[in-house]
């Protein structure tokens, strides 16, 4: 059977261990952040929970937040009037924006 010939692992034990550190795949909070964003807009009081933690990720390409506060207020207007599709439009302008130069965190992504 498949996988017989690994050791099992011990509780606790790192599954990455020995593999070296291109083996651990390193989990981009942001995106996670900006996926739930996406998936919340109908709920305007979680999406702006969500806006204020992705304005708080400073993105040193960009040179400032991810979402800053003037396309958190942008967003928070077209969700309050109703405008889901225009808040998701912005959501997905500043994604595009922040995985441009990181072609490796968006391997697999879908937003």
């Amino acid at each position: 059977m498949p996988g017989e010939d690994r050791p099992p692992v011990e509780d606790g034990e790192d599954r990455g261990r020995g593999k070296g550190f291109k083996a651990r795949k390193r989990e981009d909070h942001a995106l996670v952040l900006i996926r739930d964003l996406l998936a919340s807009l109908e709920n305007p009081s979680q999406a702006r929970r969500l806006l204020l933690e992705l304005g708080r990720y400073y993105d040193p390409v960009l040179g400032g937040a991810i979402m800053e506060v003037r396309h958190q207020r942008e967003i928070m207007k077209a969700l309050e009037a109703g405008r889901v599709g225009e808040a998701e439009a912005l959501v997905q302008a500043r994604y595009a924006l922040y995985i441009k130069d990181r072609a490796h965190l968006g391997r697999g992504e879908e937003t």
